[in-house]
């Protein structure tokens, strides 16, 4: 065989191997996104929040007390309405963090609250053949839920960023237990309520 047909040989060869490296790359990256579940739209907002916290971190601290308490009432709003939109429908929230709002743990918390608590009635007319009890009961599981969901995200963004410490782990979780606390007298005072209007019936 002469040089011009070995190199010829060589060529092909060459050229064949990458047509099937490409191949295979092309095929292995099909497979992986095919095997990549898909987001929602709330998951692929809230992972955009996010990576705009993780991305200006060095522009503004997040260390202090009003950016950190800002980003936990978003993702505790955030994390309600992804509970709340599949049966009542699209909210529309202040994502962005306004100048000169509160955010001390009773403001927050009384935000939050407030947020969650007002589709009560709404939850109570998709449940009509549930008693008022088990109406209270299973929405209070639900924002329930959803409040703890959205600390969590919360939290893991202020651990990652080290910044869960001192006073403003004392802030998140102090927060939290308002939070709790106003749910609780939330739920008690509906309860309340229903059983003085059945004995006002009754009487």
């Amino acid at each position: 065989m002469d040089i011009k047909s070995t190199n010829n040989a060589s060529v092909n060869s060459q050229t064949n191997n990458q047509t099937n490296n490409q191949t295979t790359a092309s095929q292995q990256a099909t497979k992986n996104a095919t095997a990549e579940p898909k987001m929602t739209n709330n998951q692929i907002s809230r992972q955009m929040m996010n990576n705009s916290i993780l991305a200006a971190q060095e522009e503004v601290s997040i260390a202090a007390g009003d950016k950190s308490m800002a980003l936990l009432y978003r993702a505790a709003i955030e994390a309600i309405n992804e509970e709340l939109t599949p049966t009542l429908g699209e909210n529309s929230v202040q994502k962005n963090a306004e100048e000169g709002i509160d955010y001390s743990p009773e403001a927050t918390a009384d935000r939050i609250v407030s947020f969650a608590t007002k589709f009560f009635a709404t939850h109570q007319q998709q449940n009509q053949s549930m008693g008022f009890d088990d109406q209270v009961s299973s929405f209070m599981v639900k924002i329930g839920d959803a409040i703890d969901q959205g600390f969590k995200e919360a939290s893991d963004i202020l651990s990652g960023l080290k910044v869960l410490q001192g006073d403003i782990a004392e802030g998140v979780d102090q927060t939290y237990e308002l939070i709790q606390q106003k749910l609780a007298q939330f739920a008690q005072d509906r309860l309340d309520a229903n059983a003085a209007k059945a004995e006002t019936k009754e009487a």
